[in-house]
């Protein structure tokens, strides 16, 4: 009788020159999982890239500003606000290695006032820290080349009167990089004309920074075997 398989599935891939294909997978083992969060300034973590970009000052470069805001009428112009987290993925400690099983993946931001509803769309095309309005075009379209037509998540403008932590669930968007897409980031996209503001990498307190958190299970390592079919 073959041996239960409790912590491993083994694939098996049969091709017409006679041989069988075994690669053994990591299954979903709670003890296997990891957990890592990445914030600028935290453990001498210096990846993270945020900026705001603004219709009414097309050509100004505004990464250097300690806060955000995505509104779809910031005084009379639109404002967006793009994020990314560089160095995540890897083989180095801390970060997440290639092929990871993602359980769970948050974007976590400090907002510090109420405004109408934000969709966070992935971005298609890289940004720099000199990004603005007019060096992508008149700001980011979710249009499936720029940004992703569809949201990653949302959040309802309303928060406390005071700074509130607001997650974005992006596990779908780790998962696509981990497996081979690029890292572009996000851009949050306001819905109205009331601004949603929040706290950058830049700001002075580090606990009010925007931080990644990440939960995974690693991929086994690649050990194939080939064995001659009866």
């Amino acid at each position: 009788m073959q041996a239960a398989v409790t912590r491993w599935a083994m694939a098996v891939l049969r091709i017409g020159c006679g041989f069988a294909v075994c690669l053994p997978l990591f299954a979903d083992d709670p003890a296997a999982r990891r957990t890592v969060s990445f914030r600028q300034g935290v453990n001498g973590y210096q990846g993270t890239v945020d900026t705001e970009i603004w219709a009414l000052a097309p050509t100004t470069i505004l990464e250097s500003n300690i806060n955000m805001s995505s509104d779809a009428n910031n005084d009379g112009g639109e404002s967006q606000v793009l994020i990314r987290f560089d160095d995540i993925i890897g083989s180095k400690p801390g970060q997440v290695p290639p092929r990871s099983t993602i359980h769970s993946a948050k974007l976590v931001v400090n907002a510090f006032d109420q405004g109408d509803t934000v969709n966070l769309h992935r971005m298609l095309v890289p940004f720099d820290r000199s990004a603005t309005w007019a060096s992508l075009i008149s700001g980011v379209s979710a249009d499936g080349l720029e940004a992703a037509r569809q949201r990653s998540s949302f959040t309802f403008g309303k928060i406390a009167a005071s700074t509130s932590e607001v997650p974005f669930d992006v596990t779908d968007s780790v998962q696509a990089w981990v497996n081979g897409a690029e890292n572009h980031g996000w851009v949050f996209i306001n819905t109205g004309g009331n601004g949603w503001d929040f706290y950058a990498s830049e700001f002075e307190n580090i606990n009010q920074r925007p931080r990644l958190v990440i939960e995974f299970t690693p991929r086994s390592s690649a050990a194939v075997t080939a064995a001659a079919a009866n």
